[in-house]
């Protein structure tokens, strides 16, 4: 058969492998135009003539067991350029002789196939549910943003895959102009730039979750220490046990007394004892006798607490009555003799309180970390400098909640995997979550690094080879060498003049074609040798992106969250939760000096009520003036936080797919 001859069979949707049967002409093709572009269907028009019947009349083309799906190819020389396809358009001039037909190589079941394909794209850091809302999340389109790759159609079997924009898959053509397949036609060459190159990508994301802990803290040991106890004892002349701080009071924000107990050291409450005693005295006989009486109360503290300071003492009243009777020889004796007195003994009394006191906290603190960067791109200039030409900006990228289960296609997880983290940048997760933003970024940069388009004719021979996932070396005069990746094609037969025109478009990136080289850096902690890589944090070191790719690098952030330092995941203690420390008015050695300048001493001889009242008064406003506190504040539990992050990339190293400044 000779070169360009066209097979058309009409087919069954099953009969999806081309073989002999098909090589058939089941209508007459008067031309044809077979194209495909990238991220598009290879799609097909024909012009055939009008089909007829044994008797020479006109048959129906949209007959309802009429066939829709066919099977286009044509002979190339050395093989066949095939196309399966299904009848998509109306046939138009449907009343003249000749009619076209309209065919795409677009699967039914697209879908099915973008969603198992996405199914298995959707990983770390290419794709990262973090910072996707749920409504995109089963979006097939949402999971190429963090590729360079595009879906690819093939225009046989219609499987549908991803290829690479930069560089194909499936090898190299070459074009070089030295074999006879090799060689291009001189009028079929066209050489333009799409775009400008992109200079940089600012990059600005914010990861927030809730700092959940809950748990308790015993305070005592440092409230008695502060308070000038010693151990779980607190001394005051003003402070009791009633004054404590009671079970489920507030103690703060977040903050909740879990248990609290005060209890008396020394019992402060006065005591009571009497005694009574009679004496008779005989004055010569037994009409002359005396009878002496005796009866005392006191109230008294016992014991005495340490510290407590005596103020002074002495008789407040005293009376006394003598009374006389005369007996038969006419003599006078004391036949009673009555007195009665009070004396009162000031003390300012020491409490000693003997106190617990164990905090409960329940912490949700509103937490983000705010990540910025600049990925610049290593590309060749058009018109001015890239580095003053046009940029762009991803800000509107926001996290889910991190603490919160987070649903989504690949499976059920805690992003910040323990909610009482401090930080989520610096963690695995959240270096993956970083990653995916370089991803963003080195996908939009290469993506605009492809700015030189190439379109050739090549042999008809070389076009069974041409599909959209390799590709094309061209070594050519006119424009030197050019290396890029197959963006389109097409091949097409005009029938008034039964010539076939080739054509294939490449995409040629603009870059110089650097790598980057990974570095160790300096550990913070020890010696490598002596923690191990994975425990260390370092200072300039330079990580390569995914691994082995070598065009751009970044220095892991280190964890500096922008907190109060409270660490949940250790055993906190009262130095760690307290905001304000505490602070004592009127400690009771201020007290106890005060009343030891106030104090009377010894006895202050008969004195009558009115003084004792007027001195007790006079200690007691006086001590109510000055009374012990203490106060501190506990970090707060429901507290917002923010952190901001500046992490160094390196420039993007892109390929060299066609020298500008050579040309």
């Amino acid at each position: 058969m000779p070169a360009g001859l066209p097979y058309f069979a009409w087919i069954e949707p099953t009969e999806d492998a081309f073989g002999p049967e098909h090589m058939r002409w089941d209508e007459s093709v008067f031309s044809f135009d077979l194209k495909q572009s990238e991220g598009d269907p290879a799609s097909l028009t024909v012009v055939v003539r009008r089909p007829r019947n044994e008797e020479g009349r006109r048959i129906g083309l949209l007959g309802p067991d009429r066939k829709i799906w066919a099977w286009f190819a044509l002979d190339c020389g050395p093989g066949l350029f095939r196309f399966r396809g299904r009848l998509v358009g109306v046939p138009t001039s449907i009343l003249e002789e000749l009619v076209t037909l309209e065919f795409v190589a677009r699967p039914f079941d697209v879908v099915e196939q973008k969603e198992a394909l996405a199914e298995t794209l959707r990983v770390l850091p290419y794709y990262d549910e973090a910072v996707i809302e749920p409504a995109r999340r089963d979006d097939p389109e949402v999971v190429l943003e963090g590729y360079t790759k595009i879906w690819h159609y093939d225009r046989e079997s219609h499987i549908i895959t991803v290829s690479d924009e930069i560089v194909g898959e499936d090898g190299t053509l070459g074009f070089d102009g030295e074999s006879v397949d090799g060689k291009v036609l001189y009028d079929g060459l066209g050489l333009t730039l799409t775009t400008g190159p992109l200079s940089r990508v600012d990059v600005a994301a914010e990861y927030t979750w809730t700092q959940l802990a809950r748990g308790d803290l015993d305070l005592t040991g440092y409230l008695a220490k502060q308070m000038g106890g010693s151990g779980r004892t607190i001394i005051s002349y003003t402070f009791t046990a009633d004054d404590w701080v009671k079970t489920g009071t507030a103690l703060g924000d977040g903050w909740v007394a879990k248990e609290a107990s005060a209890d008396p050291v020394y019992d402060t409450s006065p005591k009571t004892r009497s005694s009574s005693s009679e004496l008779i005295v005989i004055w010569g006989g037994d009409e002359g006798k005396t009878t002496v009486k005796r009866s005392e109360t006191e109230t008294y503290l016992s014991p005495v607490p340490p510290g407590t300071i005596p103020v002074g003492g002495g008789t407040s009243k005293y009376e006394d009555k003598v009374t006389y009777s005369i007996d038969g020889e006419g003599r006078s004796y004391p036949s009673s003799f009555n007195a009665s007195w009070e004396q009162t003994h000031l003390m300012a009394v020491a409490h000693h309180t003997k106190a617990s006191l164990i905090a409960g906290y329940d912490a949700q603190r509103p937490c983000t970390e705010r990540i910025s960067f600049s990925m610049y791109a290593d590309v060749q200039s058009i018109l001015t400098d890239p580095e003053d030409g046009e940029a762009l900006r991803l800000t509107d990228i926001k996290s889910v909640n991190l603490s919160e289960p987070l649903s989504g296609i690949t499976g059920t997880e805690i992003p910040i995997g323990d909610a009482r983290r401090r930080s989520y940048i610096a963690t695995t997760r959240g270096l993956q979550s970083f990653e995916h933003l370089l991803a963003l970024a080195r996908t939009t940069l290469m993506k605009r690094a492809r700015v030189v388009e190439i379109k050739v004719t090549p042999k008809l021979s070389r076009m069974p080879e041409i599909t959209l996932r390799k590709n094309v070396l061209v070594v050519e005069p006119r424009i030197g060498e050019a290396l890029g990746k197959i963006v389109g094609y097409s091949i097409s037969l005009d029938g008034s003049d039964g010539r076939i025109n080739c054509s294939v478009s490449i995409g040629c990136a603009i870059g110089r074609g650097g790598s980057v080289v990974g570095v160790d850096g300096e550990p913070t902690y020890c010696s490598i040798e002596y923690a191990g890589a994975d425990y260390q944090q370092f200072v300039g070191r330079t990580v390569l992106f995914d691994g082995d790719n070598t065009t751009v690098g970044y220095e892991p952030p280190i964890a500096a969250p922008n907190d109060d330092g409270i660490n949940f995941l250790s055993a906190l203690t009262a130095k760690d939760v307290i905001d304000q420390p505490l602070v004592v008015d009127n400690p009771p050695g201020a007290q106890a000096a005060m009343l030891a300048g106030m104090a009377i001493g010894g006895g202050f001889g008969v004195v009558d009520q009115e003084f004792i009242s007027e001195l007790t008064s006079h200690f007691n406003n006086t001590l109510r003036a000055m009374p012990t506190r203490w106060t501190f504040k506990l970090k707060s539990m429901t507290r917002e936080f923010s952190s901001d992050y500046s992490v160094n990339v390196t420039t993007l190293q892109i390929p060299l797919g066609y020298d500008l400044e050579a040309v």
